[in-house]
């Protein structure tokens, strides 16, 4: 099997070594960064299998990130797993085009199994 690749992106460097030590663990290759800037340039320039990103960050936050995977043809098929500290019933309830949203703290078996569900969904729907 091709190892597939997450883009982590995560501001906070315990939750972010956390997650990547969890892929990892799973056999994921993993791509780590804190900032829109760096995350757009990875994921215009690199194939990226799914998204991990948290909602806050500096400058621009995750949101932005979705809107520009889901805006973009190109892009628009990986799959998105927000993080946040933030109601998660609030971000739902704004319609986000993110396939999970996770508040935090959350359980890394959680995350994990959303991001193997998701990989595999998104494997299906590319054959």
């Amino acid at each position: 099997m091709i190892s597939k690749t997450i883009l982590v992106i995560e501001d906070e460097e315990f939750i972010s070594n956390s997650i990547v030590k969890a892929l990892k663990k799973e056999g994921y290759g993993v791509v780590t960064t804190s900032d829109y800037k760096t995350s757009i340039n990875i994921i215009d320039g690199a194939q990226i299998d799914l998204v991990v990103s948290d909602v806050m960050l500096p400058f621009a936050g995750g949101l932005d990130i979705v809107e520009h995977i889901k805006n973009s043809p190109k892009l628009s098929h990986i799959p998105i797993l927000l993080v946040t500290g933030m109601d998660r019933d609030i971000l739902y309830s704004s319609k986000i085009p993110a396939e999970a949203i996770i508040s935090k703290p959350f359980d890394m078996s959680q995350l994990v199994a959303l991001v193997n569900a998701n990989i595999k969904k998104a494997a299906v729907s590319v054959e």
